[in-house]
C-alpha cells in the first residue's frame, strides 16, 4: 500500500515537473508567448532625380550693320500753268519727301521698314490732298497772286539713325494767299527694333517729365533774336505756362542727335506769329539720367553719311 502511494506521488511530480518544463521558454528566459511574425514594412522609393536643365548659352547681342538712309525729295505740280512778269509758273505745286532703308537695313529692321510704308504712304495722300486744294483755290486767283500763293514745301532732316532709334523732323513752309507765310514743324522718333512711334513719355518718364519744361526754358532760344535775347517777366511767365500744356499734352515736338534732345517750337506756339519760331538743344551731358539709358544714342559714325537725298518731280 505504501508503495503504490509513492507511486502516485512520483507519477504527481513528474507531471508537475513536465508541466513547468512545456511553460518555460525555449531560451529559459521566462514563460514562452508565441511571437507575431514580424511586420514587412514598405520599402522607401528612391526620388528619381530631376533632370538637369540643358546649359543653354545666352543669345549673343545681334550685330547690326550702321543704317543707311535715303530721302526722295518730291515735287508734284499742277500741269496747268500761269505767267507772271513773262514767267511761267505752276498754277500750285507741293514739296514732300519719301524714307526709306537701302536694302541690307530693311532686312535687319523689319519692323521699321513697316513703320516707314505706313508713313510714306500718310504723308503722300496729304500731299495730293493738299495740291487739290491749292489748284481749286488757284483757280480763283488773279495771275499775279498766282505766282506765290499756292504752295507748300516741306524739308526732312534726319537727326539719329542707329540700332536703337530713328528721329527725323520735317520743315513746313507754306504760302496760301495770306499776309504771311505759315511755319511750322513735325518730328518723328521711332524705335528701331519695335517699329513703334516714340512719344516724349516714352524716353523721359516719372518726376523727370515733370522738370522737362523747365529745362526747356533754360535753354530756349529766339531763333530770329539770338541766343542773347532775354526775355522779360511777362514773356517768361507766358512761355513757362505754355510749355507746361504742350508737354503735358503730349504735342511736343522733339528729336534727338548723337548728343542733344532738340526741341522745336513753330510760330504762335509759345509767343506771336511776330515773335517767330522757338527751339531749344538740351545737351544729355549736362542733365545725366533725364533719357531713358536705353535711348541714349550709341556709338556709331555720323549719320550725315549715311543719309542720301534725290530728287523726284511729277507734273499733272
Amino acid at each position: 500500500m505504501k508503495k503504490k502511494i509513492l507511486l502516485v506521488s512520483g507519477l504527481l511530480m513528474a507531471a508537475v515537473l513536465s508541466a513547468c518544463t512545456d511553460n518555460t521558454s525555449q531560451s529559459g528566459r521566462g514563460p514562452y508567448t508565441e511571437e507575431e511574425p514580424a511586420a514587412t514594412s514598405t520599402p522607401t522609393p528612391t526620388p528619381t532625380p530631376a533632370p538637369e536643365e540643358p546649359i543653354i548659352d545666352p543669345e549673343p547681342e545681334p550685330v547690326y550693320t550702321e543704317m543707311e538712309v535715303t530721302v526722295d525729295n518730291i515735287t508734284i505740280k499742277t500741269g496747268e500753268h500761269g505767267t507772271f512778269e513773262d514767267r511761267e509758273f505752276p498754277l500750285a505745286y507741293v514739296v514732300y519727301q519719301q524714307i526709306s532703308l537701302d536694302s541690307d537695313s530693311r532686312e535687319q529692321w523689319t519692323s521699321l521698314d513697316r513703320t516707314l510704308e505706313k508713313i510714306n504712304n500718310e504723308v503722300c495722300e496729304d500731299a495730293i490732298e493738299t495740291l487739290e486744294y491749292n489748284y481749286e483755290y488757284a483757280c480763283e486767283l488773279d495771275e499775279a497772286i498766282r505766282y506765290s500763293s499756292n504752295l507748300r514745301e516741306a524739308n526732312v532732316y534726319v537727326l539719329r539713325a542707329d540700332e536703337r532709334m530713328l528721329s527725323y523732323y520735317t520743315s513746313y513752309y507754306a504760302m496760301t494767299n495770306g499776309p504771311h507765310p505759315a511755319i511750322w514743324y513735325e518730328s518723328r522718333c521711332i524705335n528701331t527694333t519695335s517699329g513703334k512711334e516714340l512719344q516724349i513719355s516714352d524716353i523721359i518718364s516719372g518726376d523727370r517729365l515733370d522738370k522737362l519744361p523747365n529745362i526747356i526754358f533754360d535753354n530756349l532760344v529766339a531763333d530770329a533774336l539770338g541766343e542773347d535775347y532775354e526775355f522779360s517777366e511777362e514773356e517768361e511767365s507766358i512761355i513757362r505756362s505754355r510749355l507746361e500744356d504742350v508737354v503735358n499734352e503730349g504735342t511736343l515736338v522733339w528729336g534727338m542727335d548723337d548728343k542733344n534732345l532738340l526741341i522745336y517750337f513753330a510760330s504762335e506756339t509759345l509767343m506771336s506769329y511776330a515773335f517767330g519760331p522757338l527751339s531749344a538743344t538740351i545737351c544729355l551731358d549736362d542733365y545725366p539720367g533725364l533719357v531713358n539709358e536705353w535711348y541714349l544714342p550709341v556709338d556709331c559714325s555720323p549719320v550725315g553719311g549715311r543719309v542720301t537725298y534725290v530728287d523726284t518731280e511729277y507734273e499733272n
